[in-house]
C-alpha cells in the first residue's frame, strides 16, 4: 500500500499539467478528480476517453464546491487563478493546496535546476540543458517547457532542468531546488498577481526552502531582483553584463539579453561540473529557441521573426532592441490577451525603431490609445490574425522586418504562444512571392 492508495486529490485544470499529475497518481491508487472551465465540447474527446478509462472523475463546463466536499488535497494547474471559490473554500476548510510542481518534487529524487524571471526562462534552461547534455550529463529539461514537472522520472538521470513560472511557485510547500536562477524581474501577469510586489514576492519563493548547500544564482544588475535575493540562505551567486565572462562573438545568438541569459546557464552549468571549453563549444553552436527571435524567412528582401513568445512589453522591447538598426524599418504584429502591464517603455521604442504596428486581439484599443498618446498613429488594426500578416507583408518595402511580438498573451486567439507562433510562421511561409 503506497502513501497515495485512497487519497482524494482534486486536480483543477485538464490541461498538460493536470493531465500529467493524474498519470502520476492513478497507478498509485489515488482516488482523482480533476475539475475544468472549459465545457465538454471544447475538448478533445480523446481526452475525455483516456481519462475515464483510467478511472478519473471529471468535472467539466465550471468549477463547483463539490469537487472539494472530500478532498485530501488540491492540485493547481498553473493557469488556473487562485482566487477561485472553490479553491478559498478549500483553503478555509484547510485543505492543502499546492502546484503541480510542488506534487513533482515528492516523487523526485534527483537535483533540480530551477529557473524563473521574467524573461530568457526557456533560452537559459535549454541552455542549461544543452551544456549539461554536452559534458555526457543525464538530464531532461521541463516544466513549463518540455513535459510538465511532474511527468519527469528520475530513476536515470543525474540532474533535472526546469523552467518555473510564477504562477507554479505561488502554492509550493517543500519545492526545493540545488540551483535556482533569477534572471530578471520586470512588470509581467498584473492580472493575476495586482502588483509589482506581489509579482516580485511569488517569484522569491524560488528559494525560499533552499539551504546553505544551494546555489541562488542572480543578476546583479535588475535591481529588484537583486534586492529580493539579499534574505536567501542560498549561496549567492551573481551575474552581471558589465562583467562578462563570455564574449559575444563566441556565441552564435545575438544581443545583450541572450548575453545574460548564456551567463547566467554557464554559472549554472560551472557548478554542475561542466567545464567552460565545453560551454563555449556549445554556445558556437547554439541557435536559440523557437518562437523567440526567431527567423522564419525572406521574402521580396523582406525578412520575418516569430517572436510569439514576447508575451509581455519588457519582452517585446527586447525584440525591438535586438531588430533595430535606427532605419524605422520594423513593422511589428502586436495585441492580444492584455496582461495589463504598464505600456511606456514599449511606446516610446516603438516611435523610434518602427514604421507600422499590426494591432490584433482584446488589447489591440487600449495599445492604440497608448501609441497614440504618443503621437505615433502608424497603426492598422486588422480583424484576425491572418488579416494582421498579410497586412504586414502587403506594407512592407525591400529591406524591412516583419516582427511578430505580440506583447500580450495569446489565450484570446489561441491555446498558447507556441501554437501562434507556429500559425504566424505556416502563414508567412504561404505568402505568394
Amino acid at each position: 500500500m503506497t502513501k497515495w492508495e485512497g487519497k482524494r486529490v482534486t486536480i483543477f485544470g485538464l490541461g498538460r499539467s493536470g493531465i500529467a499529475a493524474a498519470d502520476r497518481l492513478i497507478p498509485l491508487k489515488a482516488d482523482v478528480t480533476i475539475t475544468e472551465s472549459l465545457a465538454e465540447k471544447d475538448i478533445s474527446p480523446e481526452i475525455i476517453t483516456r481519462m475515464k478509462a483510467l478511472g478519473v472523475k471529471l468535472e467539466l463546463g465550471g468549477h463547483t464546491n463539490a469537487v472539494i466536499e472530500n478532498a485530501d488535497l488540491i492540485v493547481m494547474s498553473p493557469g488556473v487563478h487562485l482566487d477561485l471559490p472553490p479553491v478559498l473554500e478549500a483553503k478555509k476548510r484547510g485543505i492543502p493546496v499546492i502546484s503541480e510542481i510542488e506534487l513533482a518534487f515528492r516523487f523526485l529524487c534527483k537535483p533540480i535546476i530551477a529557473v524563473t524571471g521574467t524573461n530568457g526562462k526557456t533560452t537559459t534552461a535549454t541552455l542549461i540543458g544543452e551544456f549539461l547534455k554536452a559534458a555526457g550529463k543525464r538530464s531532461v529539461v521541463a516544466g513549463n517547457i518540455g513535459d510538465p514537472l511532474v511527468a519527469v522520472n528520475d530513476a536515470d538521470l543525474d540532474l533535472i532542468v526546469a523552467e518555473i513560472s510564477s504562477y507554479q511557485l505561488e502554492t509550493i510547500v517543500t519545492f526545493r531546488p540545488w540551483i535556482s536562477l533569477i534572471l530578471n524581474l520586470t512588470e509581467d501577469h498584473i492580472e493575476r498577481h495586482k502588483t509589482m510586489e506581489e509579482y516580485s514576492q511569488a517569484k522569491a519563493r524560488i528559494f525560499m526552502n533552499q539551504k546553505k548547500t544551494d546555489y541562488l544564482i542572480y543578476n546583479a544588475e535588475d535591481k529588484t531582483v537583486a534586492s529580493i535575493v539579499s534574505d536567501a540562505e542560498a549561496r549567492l551567486v551573481p551575474f552581471s553584463i558589465k562583467q562578462p565572462f563570455l564574449k559575444p562573438d563566441e556565441m552564435l545568438i545575438k544581443g545583450d539579453h541572450n548575453l545574460e541569459n548564456a551567463m547566467a546557464a554557464a554559472q549554472a552549468a560551472l557548478i554542475s561540473g561542466v567545464g567552460i571549453d565545453t560551454i563555449k563549444s556549445v554556445l558556437k553552436d547554439f541557435k536559440g529557441v523557437e518562437h523567440r527571435i526567431e527567423f522564419v524567412i525572406e521574402k521580396k528582401g523582406i525578412r520575418f521573426y516569430n517572436d510569439s513568445k514576447g508575451t509581455n512589453p519588457d519582452s517585446t522591447v527586447v525584440a525591438l532592441k535586438a531588430l533595430s538598426n535606427g532605419s524605422r524599418n520594423i513593422i511589428l504584429i502586436a495585441g492580444g490577451r492584455d496582461k495589463g502591464g504598464d505600456l511606456t517603455d514599449l511606446v516610446h521604442l516603438i516611435s523610434d525603431n518602427v514604421k507600422n504596428v499590426v494591432l490584433i486581439g482584446e488589447a489591440a484599443e487600449r495599445f492604440g490609445t497608448a501609441l497614440r498618446s504618443n503621437r505615433f498613429d502608424q497603426l492598422t488594426f486588422s480583424g484576425d490574425f491572418k488579416a494582421a500578416v498579410d497586412d504586414s507583408y502587403a506594407m512592407a518595402q525591400p529591406g524591412d522586418i516583419v516582427l511578430l511580438s505580440p506583447a500580450c498573451a495569446s489565450f484570446d486567439m489561441f491555446k498558447n504562444f507556441e501554437e501562434r507562433g507556429k500559425t504566424f510562421k505556416e502563414l508567412v511561409l504561404n505568402l505568394k512571392e
